[in-house]
């Protein structure tokens, strides 16, 4: 009896392209969350707005003020962005588990993630970034005299393509990879969770002590695209189980910023920005070193 293989293979490869749906929607909603926040941020300097404006046309604006208790409809289209960023960042955490889970985890996967990253974690931020430092060198917020900081976040964007084209060409080729923490450089997420963060600072300030927002802005303009094409080691979200001492390490992390964030005030949320990389070498020299 002569068997089929090539239609064998072809059933075989059916099987794992549907097993791969899950995971691709979730990078899927990713890159659609990123695209979104993006748009937002660049129709206007003055954020909030085009996304308070979205809301208006699909007649949501008034309960979306009532559910998150804003009454201004600036506030509430920052706090919609923020809850659409955080939706993607959360689909991004989760897509590799589930391909894992599915046994549909593969290279084309890991290309897709790469691609939905470069915009929600390279893109967004990069226009959020920049409409920020407009709208604090407008405010007099700046300790520099003239508007050409706002630019400096647009850094973000080669960074982010930099380093997730470095990752996607060591999955392709199957580099081995050191013993040691999960990759190399910052994530392309994390501009995502650090612009994001000082996006809700804006919409909660107070009115005093700003200079540290834009004090954080230029350094997530300059120090972190740095850090994101470097090769300092960092641990990252998706790698659960692995390690032990690892899985312990990123749930104290992730309580820690909680922690600093809700209670903290400015200052924690400058602690909570800056955790990340300093957490990063600490478990370099540690757990790993030991």
């Amino acid at each position: 009896m002569r068997i089929n293989f090539q239609f064998v293979e072809t059933q075989s490869l059916t099987s794992i392209s549907w097993r791969a749906w899950p995971a691709n929607v979730l990078t899927f909603c990713n890159l659609g969350a990123g695209a979104l926040v993006a748009w937002w941020a660049a129709s206007e300097f003055d954020l909030g707005w085009a996304a308070a404006e979205w809301a208006a046309s699909i007649g949501a604006d008034g309960w979306l003020m009532e559910a998150m208790r804003v009454s201004e409809r600036r506030v509430m289209g920052i706090y919609l962005m923020l809850a659409v960023w955080g939706f993607g960042v959360v689909c991004d955490v989760l897509d590799g588990a589930v391909a894992r889970a599915m046994g549909a985890d593969g290279k084309q996967g890991a290309l897709l993630d790469s691609m939905a990253d470069l915009v929600s974690g390279g893109l967004a931020p990069a226009f959020v970034g920049m409409a920020l430092m407009k709208e604090w060198s407008i405010s007099g917020l700046s300790l520099w005299e003239g508007s050409w900081t706002a630019g400096l976040p647009l850094l973000i964007l080669p960074a982010a393509a930099w380093r997730l084209a470095r990752y996607a060409g060591e999955a392709i080729s199957e580099t081995s990879k050191e013993e040691g923490l999960d990759f190399e450089g910052i994530p392309a997420p994390f501009s995502a969770l650090w612009w994001g963060l000082l996006l809700l600072a804006w919409a909660d300030w107070s009115g005093e002590g700003g200079a540290w927002l834009w004090l954080s802005g230029l350094a997530g303009g300059t120090l972190l695209p740095l850090w994101m094409s470097s090769r300092f080691p960092q641990f990252g979200l998706k790698a659960w189980g692995r390690d032990r001492r690892m899985d312990g390490a990123r749930l104290a992390w992730i309580l820690g910023v909680v922690f600093l964030v809700v209670f903290g005030g400015s200052t924690g949320l400058f602690l909570a920005l800056i955790s990340y990389p300093m957490m990063g070498a600490i478990l370099h020299r540690t757990l790993l070193t030991n």
